[in-house]
């Protein structure tokens, strides 16, 4: 069977088309994903892997705890300790992780910058965050393929894991608390290059304004290295 030079023409031609239209769809397809992970929050630092920022998020349910009011200003009051929150984390603004030394430029700029007309915030105390920490209560945190429960006031949206306190420990540490345990560990302050923390920590930051009351610490057993959620296990 002879094939003429119009069929191989015709064939060649056709397989140019449909690798050029393989090109062209699997580039929209590539800029359609990436104008997705950018408008959910993607996270330029580990390729867009932690799902707590890109994954589908439904709107929570509020829990309906009279405890906590919604300011309307992006912060959050709590009558039963007296203090005030801001209502989204560092990672919920500006998807970044953050070391404890970055964590103190954060707290300047938002204090230049007088966020919801105040100047005072700063970083918590353990006791402050663990009266936040509600076992009954819980928001889907996702961690590449796995989901967990961070337990906390849905008013506070779909928060991050781990909050830096304003607590140093044996000079290179600082305290911070988990919140998918409730649990306060030390992590290493500053991290290497183009990490968020030197042990790799998902630290960040929930400003806090205002003088706590009534604050206890209840004793607990603690670690000397930060044990708890590590990038790229």
């Amino acid at each position: 069977m002879r094939i003429g030079l119009r069929e191989v023409d015709f064939y060649g031609y056709f397989l140019v088309f449909m690798v050029l239209a393989f090109v062209v769809l699997h580039t929209e397809s590539q800029l359609a994903l990436a104008a997705e992970s950018t408008d959910s929050g993607g996270d330029s630092l580990f390729e867009n892997q932690i799902r707590s920022m890109t994954a589908l998020k439904p709107p929570l349910k509020p829990s309906g705890d009279i405890r906590f009011q919604d300011n309307q200003d992006g912060t959050v009051a709590d009558s039963k300790h007296g203090l005030m929150w801001k209502q989204k984390d560092s990672y919920q603004e500006k998807k970044e992780w953050t070391n404890w030394e970055a964590a103190h430029l954060y707290i300047e700029k938002i204090n230049e910058n007088k966020f919801a007309g105040y100047s005072d915030w700063r970083l918590p105390l353990r006791k402050e965050l663990l009266t936040l920490y509600e076992e009954n209560k819980s928001i889907p945190w996702f961690y590449y393929w796995t989901t967990n429960e961070v337990h906390i006031d849905p008013i506070f949206g779909y928060t991050s894991c781990c909050f830096w306190t304003s607590e140093e420990h044996k000079e290179i540490y600082a305290w911070h608390v988990n919140f998918l345990r409730g649990k306060s560990y030390p992590s290493i302050k500053k991290g290497k290059k183009n990490q968020a923390a030197g042990s790799a920590s998902l630290s960040v930051i929930r400003a806090v304004r205002g003088v706590g009351v009534n604050l206890e610490l209840k004793p607990e057993a603690q670690p000397e290295v930060q044990p708890e959620v590590h990038l790229g296990n």
